[in-house]
């Protein structure tokens, strides 16, 4: 694996996201929904530092079967990092996923207010206006440094 190299899930570890049947650790599932074939490798592991994953958590991942290296990603990592989605629904609905995905995983039933919250936002600037109560939430679960890279990805998708 190289500093430049791309991972993407697989369709076994969006399963996993989903259904969580492999008990990975919380660190671990967090790097899982991190990775999202756009970041180079370099990228995820300064923020698997910041959240406390095990330095070998691309290892771990990919032995699982959870991610692979996504085709021609050491050719053009800097591209793909800047990648966004094509149209404002698009970036709506992956920031709305991100947002629920993350803290239902940092809260778990604890997170039904703040998902509720979430149900009624129907654009991008509802969603901005959100950002601050989701900061504090991941901050609750997870702690500051773990809501600091969550927040960080968050506003990438919301520009």
């Amino acid at each position: 694996m190289a500093a430049g190299d791309i991972h993407r899930k697989t369709a076994l570890g969006l399963a996993e996201i989903r259904d969580r049947k492999l008990k990975l650790s919380p660190r671990l599932r967090t790097m899982l929904i991190l990775i999202d074939g756009m970041r180079p490798e370099l990228i995820l592991k300064e923020e698997a530092g910041k959240v406390g994953a095990p330095p070998d958590f691309l290892a771990q991942l990919a032995g699982a079967g959870l991610i692979e290296r996504a085709q021609g990603s050491a050719a053009a990592p800097g591209a793909a990092a800047t990648a966004a989605p094509a149209d404002e629904f698009a970036r709506f609905r992956e920031a709305k996923n991100f947002m629920n995905t993350t803290v239902v995983d940092a809260l778990g039933i604890r997170s039904f207010f703040f998902t509720m919250k979430l149900e009624r936002a129907g654009v991008v600037a509802d969603l901005v206006e959100l950002v601050e109560p989701y900061r504090e939430a991941i901050a609750k679960g997870t702690g500051t440094e773990q809501a600091d890279v969550m927040v960080a990805r968050l506003q990438e998708m919301l520009r």
